[in-house]
């Protein structure tokens, strides 16, 4: 489950429900020579109460991007990423910011992931930077980090469980921010999603989050914790993440040292979505 989180832009059919009883073995499958598109977008609204005075911060962000299967080695999958569109906006009592997206659009780099969707490598999108102002160079590398769901190692009928760890570090040149879930991911039962034959998985995860952000020549520390909910679906023949749906919300505290002192409580709830565009 991704936090980095995501506005209804692709068309979707979503069919009756499909008729399964038997357990089902679930699997990425990336064959060679058949690319893939998806698009994610979201918002995020961020409250901090500073001595007494609210501060809103909304955030909003989609990105488009296709994935090109490059093979298979020592069981993992490597696939080419290449940034399609890619847009945010950061409204703030001190205004609107927005990054040039041509810094984004265009640029490639390699994934590499488990059939299971465990993300080993995706440190080539760390190069990938656009510029937020006053807060710094970012770059886009924690939205890729857990961008497929986790699937069990075992078939599973409706109604089974399994878990599983997921750890986004999201890194700038004034902050680094760490977060670790725990999921809990239920098989909900099936249904017919623009034409495929999906598992639909209910999740829930639970985690925290700490970091440094360094702002304004003063050092920032922030902690907290997390918890949310994910509706994914995912081609059972194909072996294709299909759709996604996730809540989060967060509560937390902002600590600034000497000479401000200061603990500020901060607040933020999101929500995204993820679609595989028809190509």
């Amino acid at each position: 489950m991704a936090c980095l989180g995501l506005a209804g832009l692709a068309a979707q059919q979503t069919g009756a429900s499909v008729a399964q009883d038997k357990p089902v073995t679930l699997a990425y499958k990336f064959p060679e020579g058949k690319a893939l598109a998806y698009r994610t977008s979201g918002n995020e609204t961020q409250n901090m109460d500073v001595m007494g005075q609210s501060i809103s911060t909304l955030s909003r962000n989609s990105l488009e991007f296709s994935l090109k299967p490059k093979g298979l080695k020592d069981n993992n999958f490597t696939l080419g990423v290449t940034i399609d569109a890619f847009k945010i906006s950061v409204e703030s009592p001190q205004g609107t910011t927005s990054p040039d997206p041509a810094t984004v659009n265009g640029k490639t780099f390699d994934m590499v992931l488990s059939g299971l969707g465990k993300i080993s490598d995706v440190s080539g999108a760390s190069s990938i930077q656009y510029n937020m102002g006053e807060t710094g160079k970012r770059n886009i590398a924690a939205g890729f980090q857990a961008f497929f769901p986790d699937l069990p190692d075992h078939p599973v009928k409706t109604g089974d469980t399994w878990q599983s760890d997921t750890t986004i570090v999201d890194k700038s040149d004034t902050s680094e921010i760490k977060i670790a879930l725990k999921n809990e991911h239920k098989l909900d039962g099936f249904e017919t999603v623009d034409g495929y034959e999906c598992a639909r998985v209910k999740a829930t995860a639970k985690g925290t989050l700490a970091g440094v952000i360094e702002q304004g020549g003063m050092t920032l520390n922030l902690e907290g914790t997390i918890q949310g909910t994910q509706t994914w679906y995912f081609a059972i023949k194909e072996g294709i993440y299909v759709k996604g749906d996730e809540k989060s919300s967060t509560a937390g505290t902002v600590t600034a040292g000497s000479p401000a002192n200061l603990t500020i409580p901060i607040t933020a709830e999101s929500q995204g979505e993820t679609r595989l565009l028809k190509k």
